[in-house]
């Protein structure tokens, strides 16, 4: 069986993800690297990112109702090594719960509370089966990061699908014009660091408003609803 430990100390969301997004093209994204090489020190201040995920729903559906509100979607996070992807030994886990977003806040970001667990030893789909979680959709993420001021996360990446599952070799891109997601993250501990982490989010929008248009997506798009037939 799996082990794991969470990030949070109880069982009560204290970290919330606040975001920003932008979609960019791909003869666009040379000059958004050289911009963040520039804020962020230099070419190799660049992480590679190399994520395959999968959405995980619960077995057995609950009935229409209020209480249907509370099932939620887990996602496990397989961080890959570049240079030797397919080694699961070297492949880092982590099981995440993102939390309802916040609807029309009027916020400068989308804001949503998040519970991470690494998963340290054992088969985490395995240990998710018996949580009573099966497999709903997968892809993998690949770009780049960089780091801001040891406070701002920028990803940007382009989403793969999976034509086999399980196998990344048959990761296929999803866009055809092979556009570029670009996703600016930082996180508050509690709800009283909000405020202030989405105004800073503003300010690092304003960095990028020359390469990209980073905007507060809709939280609809972001609601963990889960999508029962």
């Amino acid at each position: 069986m799996a082990t794991g430990k969470k990030s949070a100390n109880t069982g009560i969301p204290t970290h919330y993800e606040c975001s920003l997004h932008g979609l960019l093209t791909s003869d666009h994204e040379p000059q958004l690297r050289t911009r963040l090489e520039a804020l962020c020190g230099d070419t190799e201040s660049a992480h590679h990112e190399l994520h395959h995920e999968i959405s995980c729903i619960p077995c057995v559906e609950t009935p229409v109702g209020p209480l249907r509100r509370e099932d939620h979607i887990l996602r496990l996070r397989i961080e890959l090594d570049p240079k030797d992807p397919l080694n699961n030994n070297k492949a880092a886990n982590s099981i995440c719960l993102l939390g309802h977003p916040e609807p029309r806040s009027g916020r400068g970001a989308s804001v949503r509370p998040a519970i991470f667990a690494q998963v340290f030893s054992g088969n985490a789909p395995q240990f998710l089966s018996l949580l009573g979680y099966k497999h709903n959709f997968e892809f993998v993420r690949k770009g780049y990061w960089f780091l801001y001021r040891n406070t701002f996360k920028i990803i940007v990446s382009q989403i793969y699908r999976l034509e086999k599952q399980g196998d990344i070799q048959s990761a296929q891109l999803t866009d055809p014009q092979a556009s570029w997601i670009v996703q600016v993250t930082a996180d508050a501990l509690n709800q009283e660091q909000v405020p202030r982490t989405c105004e800073q989010l503003e300010e690092v929008k304003a960095l990028f408003e020359d390469y990209v248009e980073l905007v507060v997506v809709d939280h609809a798009c972001l609601e963990n609803r889960i999508p029962y037939s």
